[in-house]
């Protein structure tokens, strides 16, 4: 199987759950909004950061921007001008980070018979718990062992954060965005940055990027 199909189709499978593990980022760059026809116009350039963990997906993702002169996204065409590859092989215990794209945590219970979903944000204590709980079943997919007792935190920069609100595929989605500090077990840490934090990287969530080591 390539792949490319098998991340698409299949993913990781670790203890009844499938991941990715892979992100990335909003579209950034000097935009318009053309709130008549909601839509965000980029009248120059867009960047992307795209980050894993997994060396296959790096190698198949750069080989196809390096091949492809042109690529499609959301049926716009686009060109190719620049690549930039970053180390993220930093070890590190302690980390300011900033979201590339919206935090989401939440989880889904039933409430007369009807599936509710439950969001979480950083004043939330949960927030943490779960972002903890995701990043430890990333963490012992990569590396092969247990992080049960690995510490992991995450404190928002007060007045530095925002909810947001996001649509996927007519679905609404509720994340955090902003400044963070992390802490903990290198390992977790590394997962972080490599495959982000909370739920839904593979759709465009959760990716974060290192400020710096504090």
């Amino acid at each position: 199987m390539i792949f490319r199909v098998f991340l698409h189709e299949k993913g990781f499978e670790f203890k009844g759950r499938k991941f990715k593990l892979f992100t990335f980022s909003q579209l950034y760059g000097n935009y318009q909004i053309d709130k008549e026809n909601k839509i965000i116009i980029f009248p120059e350039s867009v960047k992307l950061t795209v980050s894993s963990v997994v060396d296959d997906f790096n190698q198949e993702f750069l080989k196809t921007c390096l091949s492809r002169k042109n690529l499609t996204l959301n049926n716009q065409l686009l060109e190719v001008q620049r690549i930039a590859v970053n180390d993220n092989s930093y070890r590190i215990k302690d980390a300011l980070v900033k979201t590339l794209s919206p935090i989401t945590v939440y989880s889904t219970v039933y409430l007369n018979g009807r599936k509710k979903t439950i969001y979480y944000f950083p004043e939330d204590s949960l927030f943490q718990k779960y972002i903890r709980d995701n990043l430890i079943k990333k963490a012992e997919l990569i590396y092969g062992r247990g992080f049960d007792d690995a510490k992991f935190e995450i404190k928002a920069i007060q007045d530095k954060t925002q909810m947001n609100i996001l649509y996927y595929k007519q679905f609404v989605i509720k994340g955090s965005s902003g400044l963070f500090e992390i802490h903990g077990d290198e390992e977790l840490i590394h997962a972080a940055l490599n495959c982000g934090l909370g739920s839904k990287n593979s759709q465009g969530l959760g990716c974060i990027q290192l400020i710096r080591a504090i």
